[in-house]
């Protein structure tokens, strides 16, 4: 089960991190005021105008999007409950052992 939780969460990271740059790397859809002063959005070349890239980048932009989705609801399922495991009283003590070194 280890193995399983490591490669979703190596999963996740780099969805995400992907995520996080496909977006960044896609153009904006508005032209600003300069569209609209030329009148570039009423020829027939201005629209419609993407480029493969954007077209590509949006296409890989949702499979990871959608592979990201699914690797965090594979997480939730198959990680512990941990609400059985231990009792009120065992948290608090996990809790207490574990920062006490930071209110000395």
């Amino acid at each position: 089960m280890e193995i399983l939780e490591i490669v979703l969460l190596v999963l996740l990271l780099i969805s995400a991190a992907f995520i996080v740059v496909a977006v960044v790397l896609q153009k904006s859809n508005e032209d600003g005021l300069s569209g609209t002063i030329s009148g570039g959005a009423e020829t027939f070349y201005g629209k419609d105008k993407s480029s493969d890239t954007d077209r590509t980048l949006y296409k890989c932009t949702l499979i990871a999007a959608i592979v990201f989705g699914l690797a965090v609801l594979a997480v939730f399922v198959i990680q512990p409950d941990y609400a059985e495991s231990y009792s009120l009283d065992a948290w608090k003590d996990i809790i207490n052992s574990s920062y006490s070194h930071l209110f000395k």
